[in-house]
């Protein structure tokens, strides 16, 4: 019987050889995208959102809470009656709470102070938020990033799953008008699953 000889520093070569080679081809049909600095970001909400869609859900704020050097979203009742109300109106109450109000002490908001609301409508293709040119002032990539997260949360309070288009000055935040200093562009419309996924 002939006995088989193995070359194991070949063998390991050539498996090396064929790794590479691999990871060319899927690199090559996969490019890698590194656009936008991943934060891990739990959200925590003071309410249970209802199961029964029949059930009315009330509109939140959205503030921020840091801990050991990280910021978690953080939602609040709004405290009104909105009984009768449109959610054109109640979303607009909500946003300019956003914008005005002073959180708690444990509570903060990365939105510059003196942005105000320039106009906020509901349509059929979503809810439609333009806000005043200070909301691009101030601030690093972290500080973008979580302003328009409390935007994007708040305006969608009503409906989790409602599209948002986010404008500053009449521009829409895209890649012709990137937000701030550090560029951050939306993909417009946007809604709270697609921002989670692309910067949270």
């Amino acid at each position: 019987m002939k006995k088989l000889f193995i070359n194991k520093p070949a063998v390991k070569q050539s498996l090396l050889f064929t790794t590479v080679v691999a990871l060319s081809i899927w690199v090559g049909s996969n490019p890698i995208s590194l656009q936008h600095e991943k934060l891990s970001v739990p959200v925590t909400t003071s309410t249970t959102i209802p199961n029964n869609s029949s059930q009315q859900i009330q509109p939140q704020v959205y503030w921020l809470r840091s801990n050991q050097n990280k910021l978690t979203l953080v939602a609040k009742l709004l405290p009104s009656n909105t009984s009768g109300s449109t959610p054109q109106q109640v979303l607009t109450t909500a946003i300019q709470k956003l914008l005005s109000a002073q959180p708690r002490d444990d509570l903060t908001s990365t939105i510059p102070k003196g942005t105000k609301l320039l106009s906020l409508q509901v349509r059929a293709d979503g809810v439609h938020v333009d806000l005043s040119p200070e909301f691009r002032s101030g601030g690093g990539s972290t500080s973008m990033i979580y302003r328009v997260a409390q935007v994007i949360y708040t305006s969608t309070s009503l409906d989790p799953n409602q599209k948002v288009f986010i404008s500053v000055g009449g521009q829409s935040i895209d890649s012709n008008h990137p937000l701030g200093g550090e560029g951050l562009i939306l993909q417009q419309p946007t809604t709270r699953a697609q921002f989670a996924a692309d910067f949270l």
